[in-house]
């Protein structure tokens, strides 16, 4: 048996991973927390208030509480993502021929949970989705099966704009959600920080570097 079948086949499919040592969820964490960072100045008001007076927000504006609900609500966005990117991989994994008992261990669920979580993940005679959205590189692609062929096809919206329709149908629902992820993942517009120059003026007039702004900062003595 080739490694190839070893690891498609559900029935001999080994442990697939290993749990995360200390370190390595320690770097999990740290890049979650860089990514959320990141996009609470740009999108927090008071960092775009610092985008505007030309230049990205010092370090001192993470101090303000502010600052720190934007960063809040970031990090309520990546946890919502994260959801998004494990129902793909379900369903991937299942149309891959994962069980929904290999799903549910893979994310820490029992069969019943992982089957109610991602309904239609694994054909395992309960019935299958119709329609599958993949949303990856800022573009938007749909699977869709086709019973009048008993296979797969796909339709996408790149990041850039174009537009494109499976030339093929796909036997197998895992082999058209690939095809169409290649396809937004070469449909990208790159997303590059603002060009920011330095303020003209003093940078530290802006509030980020104003003492004073701390006065404006609420307080909940509860």
């Amino acid at each position: 048996m080739s490694g190839d079948e070893f690891w498609f086949d559900s029935d001999l499919m080994a442990e697939p991973w290993r749990s995360p040592c200390a370190v390595e969820v320690a770097l999990i964490r740290d890049h979650l927390r860089e990514l959320a960072c990141y996009v609470a100045g740009r999108t927090s008001a008071r960092g775009q208030k610092c985008l505007d007076n030309g230049h990205k927000p010092s370090a001192m504006a993470e101090l303000f509480t502010y600052w720190q609900l934007a960063y809040l609500h970031a990090l309520r966005q990546v946890h919502e993502a994260a959801d998004v990117l494990a129902a793909e991989a379900a369903l991937m994994g299942g149309g891959m021929g994962a069980t929904y008992g290999h799903l549910g261990s893979a994310w820490g669920i029992s069969k019943q949970a992982a089957r109610k979580k991602w309904p239609g993940a694994v054909d395992d005679g309960s019935g299958q989705p119709e329609k599958i959205t993949v949303e990856k590189y800022g573009g938007v692609a749909e699977i869709t099966y086709l019973p009048d062929r008993c296979a797969w096809g796909w339709t996408a919206h790149g990041n850039d704009g174009t537009r494109r329709e499976a030339e093929e149908a796909y036997t197998v629902r895992w082999a058209a959600m690939s095809a169409a992820e290649h396809f937004l993942r070469d449909h990208v517009v790159p997303w590059r920080d603002p060009d920011v120059p330095m303020a003209l003026g003093d940078p530290k007039e802006c509030w980020c570097w104003d003492d004073d702004a701390w006065a404006q900062e609420p307080v909940n003595d509860a």
